[in-house]
């Protein structure tokens, strides 16, 4: 499972044990959401949040991506 640490400007993966085996390190300390994607879901994008004004983080506000980090799941088909 990976997880957005918001104000701790990472992505933290753990196993289905609980045991933290990675984390991944941004220059935005407002990490807010993680999830797969790409061609075939490796990809893991980051999108972190801005507070105005944020004069020492210029890349806060951006969506970063971590080419092969993983496999993501397929969503579900929609059955409505």
């Amino acid at each position: 499972m990976w997880v957005a640490l918001y104000r701790g400007g990472a992505t933290r993966r753990c196993t289905a044990g609980g045991t933290l085996d990675r984390e991944i390190c941004f220059p935005a300390a407002l990490t807010t959401a993680c999830g797969f994607g790409g061609t075939d879901l490796t990809d893991l994008y980051v999108t972190t949040a801005r507070r105005a004004p944020d004069h020492d983080e210029p890349l806060a506000g951006s969506v970063f991506v971590v080419p092969g980090a993983g496999h993501g799941l397929a969503p579900p088909a929609f059955a409505g």
